[in-house]
């Protein structure tokens, strides 16, 4: 076979391997491995995150979002009366239950607390993964369930963990009505964590350009519209940043990003020693003493405009 064919199919074979590489690799993405719900339940009461987390005598419902996909959602009240509430977003490929363990820091300081499912997550139906962007316009729609389900005078908040932060992000560049954000180890932007992932795998960056493409193509979704410090610019909501120093996923740089874009009050702490996602394990004792003082800044007083 003369040399310039053989080269020709080489480099057909290669082409061919790419593009069975990034398109196994956008799958991936987009449609996480789901744990079972049951089975998170259990690695949360494994680590003593439930405590006096009761399912049975929670209020269980379902929100209808701006597409008519339905979200589980779970309210678990503060021990007393209260007109404070704030909605948790837990992280990728996880399930609400990830939330359980922030619930006890703010029904303590006196906050009911309302755990969902992300949209492809938990029990929801399969739906692929926008990495926030559709996620925000879920999580607009719980707040909007919740001064419909709850009263328009609750004074609102946010928490988000991981993915839960940087969907938290998206949303408030849509200004919603809540009072505060605390947002725990979100990235800035999600194609630098696809970038550091690549390099991880010593998989050549020029793969994000293919991948973003099959992301559009096969499931309408963009890697390049998940920038939450962009939302964060047209937003004057306060916030509190969270980050572990020792992050492997998401470096402390996504953190001091989102703080340098948000254009309202900012405060970071940064946890020595915490991976990702690892802040509240590290130092739980800290992490409420931050949000108790953080909370005692805000201003609950006045109406919402909805």
């Amino acid at each position: 076979m003369p040399i310039p064919v053989i080269l020709a199919l080489a480099a057909a074979g290669l082409l061919l391997a790419l593009a069975i590489l990034c398109a196994a690799l956008t799958r991936y993405l987009v449609f996480p491995p789901r744990l079972p719900f049951r089975n998170t339940l259990l690695m949360e009461a494994s680590m003593d995150y439930l405590r006096d987390y009761d399912a049975e005598k929670n209020e269980q419902y379902t929100v209808s979002s701006f597409d008519g996909y339905e979200l589980h959602a779970e309210l678990i009240r503060a021990p007393q009366p209260s007109n404070r509430y704030c909605i948790l977003s837990h992280g990728y490929s996880y399930d609400r239950h990830g939330s359980i363990k922030y619930t006890h820091l703010f029904r303590a300081l006196g906050f009911h607390c309302i755990i969902y499912d992300s949209r492809g997550h938990g029990l929801n139906k399969k739906a692929p993964c926008a990495f926030g962007v559709t996620e925000s316009r879920d999580l607009r729609a719980i707040i909007d369930d919740c001064f419909s389900r709850f009263g328009p005078d609750i004074q609102l908040g946010l928490h988000g963990e991981s993915m839960g932060s940087a969907l938290s992000a998206l949303c408030l560049g849509e200004q919603p009505p809540v009072r505060f954000a605390v947002l725990d180890c979100g990235y800035a932007d999600f194609q630098s964590v696809i970038e550091g992932k690549l390099r991880s795998f010593h998989l050549p960056r020029v793969l994000i350009r293919p991948i973003e493409r099959m992301c559009r193509l096969l499931y309408h979704v963009s890697i390049s519209d998940a920038r939450p410090e962009d939302a964060l610019r047209r937003s004057t909501v306060p916030l509190c940043l969270i980050h572990g120093e020792a992050d492997t996923l998401i470096p402390i740089s996504h953190a001091r990003r989102l703080q340098q874009a948000a254009a309202g009050k900012s405060e970071l702490h940064i946890f020595p020693g915490a991976d990702h996602a690892q802040c509240f394990l590290r130092d739980e004792a800290r992490y409420f003493r931050i949000l108790q003082a953080f909370l005692s800044t805000i201003d609950f007083s006045g109406g919402n405009t909805i």
